[in-house]
């Protein structure tokens, strides 16, 4: 197995939540991918109960936008990834009497952007080097055809005018997976954070090669995060269950795959892979959350993983970029100085009452690696942000010489419900390339006030009523600021 060094990781302390570009299935702690829920949700079916296309009399006057036509292709676009029979939404979005039942709220969703969820935003300081892969972003157009189709009066149209039905996709999570699961549940008890690690054994006899992984927890309501890491043969581990705040606490781990609330399968391109050598075994570690909302059910999270025969042209590496407290791990390496800093120097501290809150982190690329081995140049297919709950905003840029940096991501408005990594959608050779003596930087800007509604709810099941200085730390409450990054190197 590839292993990562400190030079990696930031503070050693964090070095369990090297968080996320991988991903894996979406929690659904918000609706869903494309409609909300609320007072535009008619409480029962319309016209009387009856269905409003069942009415063969009907005339649809000509040119005007209709569900078949216009509303439908839109829907099965983006809607349909989660809201179908089966999938991770509450409801399915996939006939008229689904659309039609919450047409108002389709609009109000899509019309605030809240619905389909997508962080990565084009702004005026941000404007990624590529298009994204599979981007669920409406046009204003299909914004505006929605609204037309409901200001209409939802009107179904002729069914001949329908597309052909989406094809179906896996429900499960992860085309052609193994599935690992836990011996044993976890129930969470109390009212603390709980950090559980998992070991699993793959069995894998011969060399293979990581293609893709995804997460499917079993109680979403609690999980906060999950990681995965690859052991060598013969590693000892303290069970085959275990506490384990602040890491796997296992010699030689690397981290392979990571998942937290909103992440989606991770899908390599067919000629990427991670090697996996025989006797190689996981530890899943989980971060479970107790709050209000939590359901007592215990938690089994199933870790999914793609193997493939065939040496890859592409090596993949997951590495998560971040998290670094007040002093340097390495030169060029750390927690840049900012706003509400001590005289003594650079501290990552989010005073209480502050919005707007910037902290600051810095990465320059060394030349020697893990195990003295020079860096080889690497492309940047992916990435992803994480934060906790006071976040809002994020941004990664990469600073090559004396050039002025440009910006590979921006999520501007972040929720915590609704994280996954991006990946970039051009050819291997054009992706972003990243040399020794380059500069990544990673800012996150937080708000540390009660008109953060998801702060100050989670700060209420706590019984506090005043925002909190907030440090870096684990814990849903503590904050962190960490950029992950899916880089590829070329096979030798």
């Amino acid at each position: 197995m590839l292993s990562g060094g400190k030079w990696w990781r930031g503070r050693c302390s964090w070095g369990h939540m090297r968080m996320v570009l991988v991903g894996a299935t979406l929690v659904g702690l918000t609706i869903g991918a494309c409609s909300g829920s609320g007072s535009d949700v008619p409480a029962t079916s319309p016209a009387d109960g009856a269905d409003a296309g069942a009415d063969a009399t009907t005339v649809t006057p000509a040119g005007a936008v209709t569900f078949h036509k216009d509303a439908l292709p839109i829907l099965q676009k983006v809607c349909q990834n989660c809201h179908i029979a089966g999938g991770i939404a509450p409801f399915s979005l996939v006939s008229y009497a689904d659309a039609q039942a919450v047409a108002g709220a389709i609009v109000a969703q899509t019309a605030s952007r809240t619905m389909p969820p997508w962080g990565a935003q084009t702004t005026a300081e941000c404007q990624p080097p590529h298009a994204w892969k599979d981007d669920l972003r409406l046009s204003e157009q299909d914004i505006a055809t929605l609204k037309a189709w409901h200001d209409g009066g939802d009107l179904e149209g002729d069914p001949k005018d329908a597309p052909p039905p989406r094809a179906a996709k896996p429900t499960g999570g992860l085309a052609g997976a193994t599935s690992l699961t836990p011996a044993a549940p976890f129930t969470v008890a109390g009212t603390k954070d709980a950090f559980r690690c998992y070991v699993l054994d793959p069995n894998i006899t011969t060399t293979k090669y990581l293609n893709g992984t995804n997460f499917v927890p079993s109680n979403k309501t609690v999980v906060h995060h999950a990681l995965t890491y690859a052991i060598p043969k013969g590693t000892a581990v303290p069970g085959d269950s275990y506490e384990c705040f602040g890491g796997p606490n296992v010699e030689g781990s690397t981290l392979v795959a990571a998942w937290a609330p909103g992440g989606v399968p991770n899908e390599y391109p067919a000629d990427v892979g991670l090697p996996v050598e025989p006797g190689t075994r996981f530890i899943m570690q989980v971060h479970y959350h107790p709050h209000a909302n939590a359901t007592p059910e215990p938690d089994a999270t199933t870790f999914q993983f793609r193997l493939t025969d065939t040496a890859p042209s592409w090596v993949a590496q997951t590495r998560l970029i971040g998290n670094f407290n007040r002093e340097n791990i390495a030169p060029g390496i750390g927690l840049e100085p900012g706003m509400n800093d001590p005289s003594t120097g650079a501290a990552f501290s989010i005073p209480a009452g502050k919005a707007g809150h910037i902290e600051t982190m810095k990465f320059v690329m060394p030349s020697i690696g893990p195990k003295g081995l020079p860096v080889p140049p690497l492309r940047i297919l992916g990435l992803g942000a994480h934060m906790h709950l006071a976040g809002r905003d994020q941004k990664i840029t990469i600073t090559k010489g004396s050039a002025a940096p440009q910006c590979l991501l921006q999520v501007p408005a972040w929720d915590f419900n609704w994280q996954r990594g991006y990946q970039y959608d051009t050819p291997m050779e054009s992706l972003p390339l990243i040399v020794p003596g380059d500069t990544l930087q990673v800012r996150c800007t937080y708000d540390n006030t009660m008109q953060n509604r998801a702060l100050a709810t989670a700060l209420a099941e706590q019984g506090n009523n005043q925002p909190k200085d907030i440090a870096l730390g684990e814990s849903t409450l503590d904050e962190m600021c960490l950029g992950s990054f899916l880089f590829l190197y070329k096979a030798k």
